[in-house]
């Protein structure tokens, strides 16, 4: 994670807090939150749906009033779409216009269509914020042994707290306004 921290030193420095609108002058940073909700998206499943009429999707015959959900968990891991789904590699968004609010059927954290989030546009724009300026704030070292064992239900968490020690690399008195 040096890298976001680089560039985010070098689009904001250490004077200031970031701002909105540094996170768009960020494309690596974009690419991680990217990359993460890819991975590890909150919902496992998108709300559900019934199908008003018969359909097919792809190989499978959908009757009327089926009750359907997408897998953004799988989607996110699917090697046919991603290669090596569960490497951690921002970079395979760099230079991609894939985003988080569901144009592309890859990644959809937030849904899509008329069925989207209606807090989609809050979330990117506080996920984004709050992780840039955090990042910027703070040295993030893990206590101990790292486990990132996830816990599958509902919403998608770890299955242990995530110890963590935070030291701060800015200024206090930017912390403090």
């Amino acid at each position: 994670m040096k890298r976001v921290q680089d560039e985010i030193d070098e689009v904001v420095g250490n004077s200031r807090l970031v701002e909105p609108e540094d996170v768009q002058n960020m494309p690596y940073f974009q690419a991680v939150i990217k990359e993460t909700m890819r991975l590890h998206p909150l919902l496992p499943f998108l709300v559900p749906h019934m199908a008003k009429a018969e359909c097919r999707v792809e190989d499978f015959d959908i009757p009327a009033n089926a009750l359907t959900l997408i897998n953004v968990w799988a989607i996110g891991r699917d090697e046919k779409v991603w290669g090596s789904a569960l490497d951690f590699s921002p970079e395979r968004f760099l230079g991609s216009d894939i985003d988080v609010r569901g144009r592309h059927f890859e990644l959809l954290p937030f849904g899509s269509g008329r069925r989207a989030c209606p807090g989609m546009l809050l979330g990117i724009i506080n996920v984004n914020l709050m992780l840039a300026c955090l990042r910027q704030a703070f040295v993030f070292e893990p206590n101990e042994r790292l486990d990132k064992t996830e816990k599958f239900g509902i919403v998608m968490a770890l299955a242990n707290p995530l110890l963590i020690r935070a030291s701060p690399r800015v200024p206090i008195h930017l912390l403090l306004e």
